[in-house]
């Protein structure tokens, strides 16, 4: 089940002023402001009314490209009407409202995150969110059955993004320690720790003050250890995604390529330890995919691969995570599809046999235990996902008779 995806939505991008936007916005700036009011309208109804949620997100989308029609160089203006139109496309009820399949709204979402980009391509939201919207669309080519010979462009530019972002944030991070490292040796008496901000420039500090009603604030949030965290998971999902699409000579240069960024996981996770659940999971989702890749292109054999899924998930507490249960049924899932596709040498098919049908238990075991959890999500698909999986137990039975105790028409009930 795939995961939703979680869109960096950056905030400062929406300036604000001490006054609404007028009815008729003239500049860019309040253009940017009247979109943002449609926008905050449109959250306000989001949990409630899907409908009336929709028509203020579109207003907003409709106002920031009138503002680009005027404006066509303003970034801001750019990088929200694209934010919007991919956040669109990960609520289902709010892309419900909208005329056209997903696919249609991602590459919509697409067009207009490649604009932004083209306007600052040294920023590290819309780089972000420009490979974010590359992962979801081949995400949804696979779901409706696309060859691999077209996601695997969109998921390598994907990953070059994500690694461009990656390494921007890495170095305004070690600007930012740096700079705070120099103001602590300059001591208490320094103007920055005097009052916990940095120093004025010079010409932020002789500017003219404005009316506070026209003064606008463009916040540019910092760098910060959860911000690389979050950029290298977004990376790990998408390398997930790649490592079972790419041929057998392009998987040993994914697999070196995950093995020195997973060597820096515990780095980048130190500064926040309550991100270790999440963490884990996303590590165990990318050694499962990378184990099933190679054992796809037979570099590893099948108690290779096993282990390294029982690896994986072995040290994650996954009983009140519905999510990582659901994951880890899927790399069972998985095991089991692949070990069902693979030639078996003679003498082995039973070993085959028995590896599929303990692989399966595990899936519904996860499942079964993943619709128990308080609160879970897409309790439908788990459901489905359990029925097909007992259903897959069933073709084992009535195929081969195997396990001797168990009875096929219980399976069959179960499903």
């Amino acid at each position: 089940m795939p995961k939703p995806k979680q869109f960096l939505k950056d905030d400062s991008r929406k300036k604000k002023s001490a006054k609404h936007a007028p009815q008729v916005p003239e500049t860019a700036d309040e253009f940017l402001a009247a979109g943002v009011d449609h926008e905050e309208a449109g959250e306000k109804w989001r949990g409630g009314d899907a409908a009336k949620s929709t028509r203020f997100f579109v207003r907003a989308i409709d106002t920031y490209e009138a503002g680009l029609t005027k404006y066509p160089d303003s970034f801001d203006l750019a990088y929200n009407k694209a934010r919007v139109q991919y956040e669109i496309t990960q609520h289902p009820k709010l892309r419900g409202q909208l005329p056209g399949n997903l696919l249609d709204l991602l590459h919509v979402a697409l067009e207009s995150s490649r604009r932004a980009l083209a306007l600052k391509q040294d920023d590290p939201d819309v780089i972000f969110n420009t490979a974010q919207v590359l992962t979801s669309i081949a995400e949804a080519l696979d779901d409706v059955g696309s060859d691999a010979g077209s996601l695997v462009p969109l998921l390598e530019e994907a990953v070059e993004l994500f690694q461009r972002c990656l390494t921007l944030q890495e170095f305004r991070f070690s600007e930012s320690e740096a700079l705070r490292d120099s103001m602590t040796a300059d001591g208490p008496g320094s103007p920055a720790e005097s009052d916990g901000g940095a120093p004025l420039t010079p010409a932020a500090a002789t500017a003219s003050p404005q009316p506070s009603e026209e003064q606008w604030a463009s916040i540019v949030e910092p760098t910060t250890p959860d911000t690389l965290l979050d950029t290298i998971l977004a990376l790990f999902e998408t390398l997930t995604v790649l490592a079972t699409k790419l041929n057998p000579r392009g998987l040993a240069a994914l697999e070196e390529y995950s093995s020195t960024l997973l060597s820096k996981l515990p780095t980048y996770l130190a500064p926040s330890p309550t991100r270790a659940p999440e963490v884990g999971l996303t590590r165990a989702n990318l050694l499962s995919a990378l184990a099933e890749a190679g054992f796809r292109a037979g570099t590893i054999d099948t108690a290779t691969y096993e282990r390294a899924i029982t690896d994986a998930f072995r040290d994650l507490d996954l009983a009140a995570d519905p999510k990582g249960l659901t994951d880890k049924a899927d790399a069972m899932l998985a095991f089991a599809a692949a070990l069902r596709t693979q030639p078996v040498e003679d003498g082995q098919q039973q070993q085959q046999v028995v590896a599929r049908w303990g692989a399966l238990t595990q899936a519904v075991s996860a499942l079964g235990a993943a619709a128990k959890v308080p609160g879970a999500m897409n309790l439908a698909r788990i459901h489905l996902a359990r029925a097909d999986a007992e259903m897959l137990r069933y073709r084992v039975k009535d195929g081969t008779g195997y396990p001797g105790n168990v009875d096929a028409g219980v399976l069959v009930k179960n499903a």
